[in-house]
């Protein structure tokens, strides 16, 4: 970060490293506990059902957020918040999948996200405006690499008994640790928050932008596996693509920050988009061949960094109150796309065919490259 000239870089470092830590436990979650359910004879039903239960969850915390910042410090909780994760994660071996994972995988929704969109906004707010895209390209280049390294362990660690549940709340509890360094200026306790739909309104295309991403990776998390195991390649294979995809596209992150603080944002976020879209259409045509590797590289290197530029956007837009109004929006669609995006996927995919995926990922993108379309042919045109 050294050609990151900010205000706080100690500061920011602080930030992501507690972050970064703590996702370890986030990325083998997702992973661990279908397989736990699966080894234990539940449904598929019931696994879908408590991913559901952890975006109910996500979407709570977006509802809430805005009011516990005005009522509480942010950085107590932050600290509350992980203490309560570090429970949840630690109840996992000791009860039975049904029922009481539903109310853990809930508490650690609403957890995960009030740590997360809270330290996304300390970013924002200790960030300057012309390192904005780098910060949030380091940001979620390390956030990427923590997800994708959590479950590099269930192989050596199984999915029965409590060992594989320590490489959860271990994480979290040092990130607990690491989080104590963190010193931030509260912005927004005491304060009146900004009302949500007012911040909504005022920053449409920027949220939309960010919004079409969080329909992306609910499809492409969800039905990805079930795509390529049509297409030929067996549960394993399919697992380490996907997986490959998650953890390779990083290496684009800090690139496309960097062009877009000496770019142009607007023009970065619709060339990734733009790159996004093709790719997702060319993804049928390339499953199946050595072509597919680099294309799902550049298809989530391109779409997250697209969402990368719109969160600086969402940056240099609000301040204050107004940005955690903005966070509280991120969490909200992340949690609605979650709940609402694959079942509906789902129902079409269960009639039509899964072969269809490239083109819901594809779709994702329009919406925000039609409307700077429109824009820029309404704009005057120079004489």
């Amino acid at each position: 970060m050294a050609d990151c000239v900010t205000r706080n870089n100690a500061l920011i470092f602080n930030i992501l490293a507690a972050l970064a830590i703590g996702n370890i436990a986030y990325g083998m979650l997702t992973q661990l506990i279908p397989l736990a359910m699966n080894e234990e004879g539940d449904s598929k039903f019931l696994i879908g059902q408590n991913v559901m239960a952890g975006q109910a969850g996500v979407l709570l915390s977006g509802l809430t957020l805005a009011w516990l910042r005005q009522h509480f410090k942010s950085h107590l909780l932050v600290m509350g918040c992980l203490v309560l994760a570090f429970v949840g994660f630690s109840l996992f071996p000791f009860t039975t999948p049904v029922y009481s994972w539903f109310l853990i995988r809930f508490l650690i929704g609403i957890t995960g996200a009030t740590i997360y969109t809270t330290g996304e906004s300390w970013l924002q707010a200790n960030t300057d405006d012309h390192a904005r895209g780098r910060v949030m390209g380091i940001y979620m280049t390390c956030q990427s690499f923590a997800f994708a390294f959590g479950p590099f362990f269930i192989p050596w660690t199984g999915v029965a008994g409590w060992q594989p549940w320590a490489f959860c709340f271990v994480p979290v509890a040092i990130a607990l640790v690491l989080m104590q360094r963190v010193k931030v200026e509260e912005v927004a306790t005491g304060q009146a928050p900004a009302g949500l739909w007012q911040t909504l309104r005022s920053g449409a295309f920027v949220f939309l932008a960010v919004g079409v991403v969080t329909f992306f990776d609910s499809f492409m998390l969800t039905f990805f596996d079930l795509f390529a195991k049509g297409n030929g390649y067996s549960d394993g294979a399919a697992s380490t693509l996907l997986s490959f995809g998650i953890a390779s596209c990083m290496v684009m992150f800090f690139p496309i920050g960097w062009l877009a603080d000496h770019w142009s944002r607007r023009g970065t976020l619709a060339v990734c988009y733009g790159v996004a879209l093709a790719c997702a259409l060319l993804l049928g045509l390339a499953i199946g061949t050595w072509a597919v590797w680099p294309l799902i590289l550049v298809l989530r290197g391109t779409a997250f960094g697209g969402y990368l530029v719109a969160y600086a956007l969402l940056g240099e837009k609000f301040k204050g109150t107004a940005m955690v109004a903005a966070a509280s929006i991120n969490s909200l669609l992340w949690g609605m796309a979650g709940i609402i995006g694959p079942p509906f996927a789902g129902f079409v995919f269960d009639r039509f065919g899964i072969w269809l995926l490239p083109w819901f990922l594809a779709a994702c993108f329009v919406p925000v490259l039609a409307v700077m379309a429109i824009a820029r042919a309404r704009m005057p045109q120079a004489s």
